[in-house]
C-alpha cells in the first residue's frame, strides 16, 4: 500500500508541474512563450527601427554652414545649434525658410520640433559692417510737390536738382541716411542708389510706416520690397535708410511725419501729354524675373502701337510712353484697360496688367486716350 501511495504522489506532482508550465505560456496554453530575460519583443524592435529621422540644412547666403538631424517630433541638439549660430564676426538674428528673410517664414529652431527635411537661411548682421559709399536718392513723382522735378529719377535731371533728393548720412549710426521732404497726397516714391534702379527699395522695406499716411502702391516687379509708396496724407516727412552692403536683405527704411508741409504744393495746369511723330511705346514684364527685357511696339497706320507676344498665365506687364527717345514717366497698367472684352482676358490685379491664361496676346496702345486693349 505504501508503494502505491508514493506512485500517486509522484504522478500528482508531475501534473501540477505541467499545469504550472502551461500557465506561463504567452497565449494561454498555446505553446508560445513570452520573451525571456535579455530578449527583445520583435514588435517593439520594429517600432524603434522605423522612427523617422530628418535633416535641417543651415545656410549663410549661398554657403552651407552646417546640418543637424533629429528624430521626427524632436528638437535639434541645442549645443550644436548654438555652435552653428555663432558665426565669426556676426550677430545672429534668426532662421528663415526664405533667403530674403520674410518675417512670415521665420523659424525658432530652439523650440520647433523637426517634422521634415528643411533648408533654413540665417540672418547674420556683421559686427564689422562695411562702409556704404553709394549715393542714395528718393525717386518718385508728384503733381505739384518737390518730387515733380524728380520724375522717377529721370536721366535728364541735372546734378544740382538730384542733390535735392539725396539722403544724407545722419552720423547717428553706421550707414544710416535720411532726408526730410514735403510729400503730398497722390505722390509716389521709392529709394534708389546712384540714380539707378538696381537694388531699389519700396514699401516692403519699411519697418515703420503709418497706414493712414502711406499705402502700398504696387510696382513693375510685383515684389512688395520694390513697390511704390503712395502718399495718402500731406506732410513734412523724414525718411531714414539703414544699409548693410554685405547683406542687402537687412536694409531697412522708416518714415516719420513731422507735421504739415513746410510749403504748399505748386499750382499745376494739368497739361496733358500730346503725342507726336517721335512718340514711342515700350513694354516690359515678368516674363523675365527682373523685368529687364524691354520691347518696342510697332506704330500702325491708324496711330496705334501694337505688339503680339506668347505669354504664360499670370504674366504681368505694363507699357511705358516715350517721346523723342526720352521717358515721359507715363506708365499704362491695369486701370488703363477699359473695355470689357480685354478685361475678360485678364486676372484681377489692380496694378499691372496680368493675363489669365497661357496664349498668344496682341496688345494695342492708344496714346491719344492713354488706353490699352488686348486680344487673342
Amino acid at each position: 500500500m505504501k508503494k502505491r501511495r508514493r506512485t500517486a504522489a509522484v504522478i500528482c506532482a508531475a501534473a501540477i508541474a505541467a499545469l504550472l508550465a502551461a500557465g506561463c505560456g504567452g497565449n494561454g496554453g498555446s505553446g508560445t512563450s513570452a520573451p525571456g530575460a535579455g530578449e527583445t519583443d520583435p514588435a517593439a524592435q520594429q517600432t524603434v527601427s522605423e522612427a523617422a529621422v530628418y535633416t535641417v540644412t543651415f545656410m549663410n547666403g549661398e554657403e552651407e554652414i552646417g546640418a543637424l538631424s533629429a528624430e521626427e517630433g524632436s528638437l535639434l541638439d541645442a549645443a550644436a545649434l548654438a555652435q552653428i549660430e555663432a558665426q565669426p564676426d556676426t550677430e545672429f538674428l534668426g532662421w528663415f525658410e526664405t533667403p530674403t528673410f520674410l518675417a512670415s517664414s521665420e523659424k525658432d529652431m530652439a523650440s520647433t520640433p523637426v517634422t521634415k527635411d528643411m533648408t533654413l537661411y540665417g540672418s547674420f548682421r556683421s559686427t564689422n559692417v562695411a562702409e556704404d559709399t553709394r549715393a542714395w536718392y528718393l525717386a518718385g513723382t508728384s503733381s505739384g510737390g518737390p518730387l515733380a522735378a524728380n520724375n522717377w529719377a529721370n536721366a535728364s535731371v541735372d546734378e544740382e536738382t538730384r542733390e535735392l533728393f539725396r539722403l544724407q548720412p545722419t552720423g547717428n549710426a553706421v550707414n544710416e541716411f535720411s532726408i526730410t521732404i514735403d510729400l503730398f497726397a497722390g505722390d509716389q516714391f521709392q529709394v534708389i542708389h546712384d540714380w539707378a534702379w538696381d537694388g531699389q527699395k519700396g514699401y516692403g522695406r519699411f519697418t515703420q510706416i503709418d497706414a493712414e499716411q502711406m499705402e502700398d502702391g504696387g510696382g513693375l516687379s510685383g515684389d512688395s520690397a520694390k513697390s511704390n509708396v503712395n502718399v495718402i496724407m500731406d506732410g513734412s516727412y523724414t525718411i531714414t535708410l539703414t544699409t548693410d552692403p554685405d547683406n542687402e536683405p537687412l536694409d531697412t527704411l522708416t518714415i516719420v511725419r513731422n507735421g504739415d508741409p513746410l510749403q504748399a504744393a505748386a499750382e499745376t495746369e494739368g497739361a496733358e501729354f500730346v503725342p507726336s511723330e517721335t512718340t514711342g511705346v515700350m513694354i516690359k514684364g515678368s516674363w523675365v524675373d527682373d523685368w529687364s527685357d524691354v520691347r518696342e511696339l510697332t506704330r500702325t497706320e491708324d496711330g496705334l502701337f501694337e505688339i503680339t507676344m506668347d505669354l504664360d498665365a499670370d504674366t504681368q506687364l505694363c507699357f511705358m510712353i516715350y517721346d523723342d527717345g526720352q521717358d515721359t514717366g507715363i506708365v499704362l497698367k491695369d486701370p488703363d484697360v477699359k473695355d470689357e472684352a480685354s478685361r475678360a482676358l485678364m486676372a484681377e490685379n489692380g496694378n499691372n496688367i496680368q493675363v489669365a491664361e497661357d496664349g498668344s496676346y496682341t496688345f494695342s496702345v492708344d496714346v491719344e486716350n492713354m488706353t490699352v486693349t488686348l486680344g487673342r
